[in-house]
């Protein structure tokens, strides 16, 4: 037995406060829906969770600037959670309600789609550069039915080989860009079957990235056409201006701001 060194009322504050931290800080309770979907449109930080406790012990939960959280000059207001997911999911919702939106996204889409067929450009390139390397083979190929073979034409027709095999996996993928393609009835259909999933789900679902400003919200659409890398088709389907209260500096009160509302894709 060792002797007690730390009073008990200091080890059992001690452990209560070990056991309430033991999962730490963030709730695992409480979902944030656009967690890992929001961008601060100054700085270019990630925005994340914030949670804080108000004088009458209420707990309130924000999004908050990274880059300013850390100490950046980056002035980005906080904007309580619920407000901002609200405001997304009924935007979203409002918007994608309207025939006249639908319309502009899905021909805006299909005339993306129609330029992605008529654009063979890349292909041809890597088919150009694929008869090349063929010939050079083919001529090496030749050199050594002569008898010229030597460490250094075995290590070039190696590689010559290996980026042949390359620029035929590239030419089957830029042929399968077009391969199959959406009708706009499948368009359609894609972004109005969205329109009835549960709020997490419609997020992940539709939400490729939310640019937060101060004055302006920018929310770029994920797109049924897998075309690219990043999937973006590069255009706006539909703007407005709304209201949503934000919390200012050195402001207990959120005051009413007037929002600008980019829909893009």
């Amino acid at each position: 037995m060792y002797p007690q060194i730390v009073p008990t009322e200091t080890f059992e504050r001690v452990r209560a406060m070990v056991a309430k931290n033991k999962y730490g800080k963030r709730s695992t309770e409480v979902k944030y829906l656009l967690r890992h979907k929001l961008i601060c449109g100054y700085c270019g930080s990630p925005i994340s969770a914030e949670t804080g406790t108000g004088s009458n012990g209420q707990v309130v939960r924000y999004y908050k600037c990274l880059g300013r959280k850390r100490g950046s000059d980056c002035k980005k207001s906080m904007i309580r959670k619920e407000t901002l997911e609200n405001f997304v999911i009924d935007c979203i919702v409002k918007e994608l309600s309207k025939p006249d939106v639908i319309k502009r996204m899905v021909r805006g889409l299909s005339e993306a789609q129609e330029t992605l067929v008529k654009d063979k450009s890349c292909e041809n390139a890597l088919l150009k550069e694929k008869r090349h390397t063929q010939r050079v083979i083919d001529n090496i190929m030749s050199a050594i039915e002569q008898g010229v073979v030597t460490n250094t034409t075995t290590k070039r027709l190696k590689e010559l080989e290996l980026k042949l095999e390359e620029l035929e996996r590239k030419i089957v993928t830029e042929r399968s860009k077009t391969r199959i393609l959406l009708s706009e009835r499948e368009i359609r259909e894609y972004y109005e079957q969205a329109l009835r999933l549960e709020p997490q789900m419609l997020i992940n679902f539709l939400i490729k990235q939310i640019v937060l400003f101060d004055d302006k919200i920018e929310i770029y659409f994920n797109s049924p056409l897998r075309v690219s890398p990043d999937d973006s088709q590069g255009f706006s389907f539909a703007s407005e201006t709304g209201i949503m209260p934000c919390m200012i500096h050195n402001r207990k009160e959120p005051v009413l701001r007037p929002i600008r509302i980019e829909l893009r894709l």
